[in-house]
């Protein structure tokens, strides 16, 4: 997706809803800096529900194809950022299904450095700066799988508690509750890591 984006410039300027309103209209500009902003984002997303990084990464895109292609129907889209990553999700889903049914999954090949939890750790590291990036793998892995997925989307991609609510399928408060659950794990994991003289501080 490589055009001229001078006409709009950077997509921090513009709402998801004006991007929306743009792609529908036509503007393939918007289209790209929507692409922009939210690819990468997507890809970690994807990431908790399928480990093959290459499918994730071919599902993701089709979504931006399918959104150019449909465009004559976004303005029906209220929640832009909650419409693609439940498409994400449930894409992946479905395509996980699909080829665990026909066992066609490549198990072996590694997940891309991009999409792993390098990108998470980043992210924390400016929280917990003095934490080391092996002990942020450990915690992230001992939150149950829906309570790391809430964590992840507030904490990292920034999204409301009602986004989050509306991509998982779950009610706010239960967002609410998967993340104090997520921060109780990380809480109790610290603590137990400075008892032990692992971090030198917190």
């Amino acid at each position: 997706m490589k055009i001229n984006q001078t006409k709009m410039g950077s997509s921090d300027c513009f709402s998801d809803d004006y991007l929306f309103q743009q792609i529908r209209n036509g503007q393939y500009e918007a289209m790209e800096l929507f692409f922009n902003r939210y690819y990468m984002p997507l890809c970690r997303f994807g990431m908790s529900y399928e480990s093959n990084s290459c499918l994730v990464e071919e599902k993701v895109a089709d979504i931006f194809i399918q959104l150019w292609t449909n465009r004559n129907i976004l303005d029906k889209i209220i929640n832009p950022k909650s419409y693609i990553y439940v498409i994400v999700k449930n894409s992946l889903k479905t395509a996980r299904k699909s080829e665990q049914f026909y066992q066609q999954i490549d198990e072996t090949k590694p997940i891309n450095s991009m999409f792993s939890p390098s990108r998470e750790q980043e992210i924390i590291e400016n929280e917990q700066k003095e934490m080391k990036t092996n002990l942020i793998r450990e915690i992230l892995d001992i939150i149950p799988k829906k309570s790391r997925q809430a964590f992840e989307l507030s904490r990292i991609d920034g999204l409301k508690y009602k986004e989050i609510a509306e991509i998982l399928n779950v009610t706010p408060k239960t967002v609410e509750n998967h993340i104090a659950l997520a921060l109780k794990y990380i809480s109790k994991a610290l603590e137990s890591y400075k008892k032990e003289g692992v971090l030198n501080s917190i």
